[in-house]
């Protein structure tokens, strides 16, 4: 068999085309990794416009989410419901709250208004 050229520089030719090979096989990895990353970092934001954990007509039990759509309630179709209503228990307990500490005050500094 005729070499046409020598065993070293065979040797080194495939060392080099070794390396190319891993070196493309690991930035490959790499940038399949960061999207795969960034497409579930935008997936997860999505799922965080999903608002009915703060509409009034959820229920929090497992069995019925939601009573006026219980089928798309906690999905991403849930994202542009026309039957949300924000849920204002939360700002309720606050203003019986800050009721209560005004009744409280008053009552404190006269208390021959509420005898």
């Amino acid at each position: 068999m005729i070499n046409f050229l020598p065993e070293e520089i065979l040797q080194s030719l495939a060392r080099t085309i070794f390396m190319i090979g891993m070196i493309s096989l690991i930035i490959i990895s790499l940038r399949n990794f960061y999207v795969t990353f960034q497409s579930g970092i935008n997936y997860v934001k999505r799922l965080h416009q999903i608002p009915c954990s703060r509409c009034t007509f959820f229920t929090g039990d497992y069995r019925l989410k939601c009573t006026v759509h219980p089928y798309s309630a906690l999905t991403e179709t849930a994202i542009n419901c026309s039957d949300y209503e924000a849920n204002n228990n939360l700002a309720k307990a606050l203003q019986v709250c800050e009721a209560n500490s005004q009744y409280s005050h008053s009552q404190a500094t006269n208390p021959a208004i509420h005898n």
